[in-house]
């Protein structure tokens, strides 16, 4: 939960994000995703503790020398077991952050929830690379995650990405975020496309309320090296699909 243009980036992120690349022909392109709860939690406890969470998705193909295809829309499913408190949290107007181009002054203080980086590229310009800053805001009362992407060189960019994020009731699955990339933000002009090689969001905010202190993501547990599934959907530009599988780990693996 990725796309960046000269105007404006999108990513997902991711997050997210997200980002984007139309292939060589032929190619497959491979998600891979994980990521690390934070501190761990030895013994169950009846309060809930905050937990700082860290993901990191890596996109490559199959084909040597070519850059992954370019991201329309990122799916991310999280496990049961973790707890949201994003009702708590201020909101982010995503129309305001867009307008003031990702200001901190856009969104009211507490809705800031993490950060992280992004590396795009583009198969027409490979092997140049641009290194983006991401900013993760709260949106909609905890029913969305605002992801703010911005890159000053090899050329300034910067955009938004606006992704859902909802509780959903399977089995398996706790929570949803989906992330679908405006078109407008999949080239970096015409036909530019651009490709999300690298992404890393981390998510661990918090806030007092009626004295009491609340994290955005809280647990009861994480054991030490325990592994809870991750599972990720993202759909390209010119059809075709891949998921991207992997573990949260409390604490490092």
């Amino acid at each position: 939960m990725h796309v960046f243009r000269s105007v404006g980036l999108a990513a997902a992120v991711g997050a997210s994000a997200l980002l984007l690349l139309v292939g060589a022909a032929g190619a497959k392109t491979i998600v891979k995703v994980g990521g690390v709860a934070s501190p761990t939690i030895v013994a169950f406890t009846t309060t809930p503790h905050t937990l700082s969470v860290k993901l990191d998705f890596d996109f490559s193909t199959d084909v040597p020398d070519t850059d992954p295809a370019t991201v329309k829309q990122a799916e991310i499913f999280f496990p049961h077991g973790y707890r949201t408190n994003g009702a708590l949290f201020p909101s982010c107007d995503p129309k305001r952050l867009r307008r003031l181009q990702g200001s901190p002054s856009a969104c009211p203080r507490g809705s800031r929830l993490g950060s992280g980086t992004a590396v795009g590229t583009s198969p027409q310009f490979h092997g140049i690379t641009e290194r983006l800053k991401v900013d993760v805001y709260n949106a909609r009362h905890g029913r969305g995650i605002l992801l703010y992407l911005r890159g000053l060189r090899p050329v300034a960019i910067g955009g938004l990405v606006d992704a859902s994020f909802v509780p959903i009731h399977t089995r398996r699955w706790g929570y949803k975020l989906t992330a679908k990339v405006p078109a407008g933000l999949q080239k970096l002009g015409s036909g530019i496309y651009a490709s999300l090689l690298h992404m890393t969001t981390k998510v661990g905010a918090s806030i007092r309320v009626h004295g009491v202190r609340h994290g955005f993501i809280e647990a009861l547990a994480c054991p030490p090296g325990a592994l809870v599934p991750l599972h990720s959907v993202w759909s390209f530009v010119g059809g075709g699909s891949a998921d991207g599988d992997g573990y949260i780990s409390c604490g490092p693996r």
